[in-house]
């Protein structure tokens, strides 16, 4: 079963359409999910090497 696959839609006469239309909804839901949470990540450590006076260029371990 792949996503290209025409599922069975009963309330579109076209289930191509349908099909495409729902694909495309969900991966764009999924990349902005990433994106956002990619994003959140990055701002968490900002905040946290800004509140801490951390340098994150160092490693954890203290080695440079």
């Amino acid at each position: 079963m792949t996503l290209l696959m025409p599922w069975s839609m009963p309330w579109c006469s076209e289930p191509a359409a349908g099909n495409t239309i729902e694909m495309l909804t969900v991966l764009s839901a999924v990349s902005c999910w990433s994106f956002t949470i990619q994003i959140w990540t990055f701002a968490r450590a900002l905040t946290g090497a800004l509140l801490d006076s951390r340098d994150l260029t160092t490693r954890e371990g203290g080695e440079t």
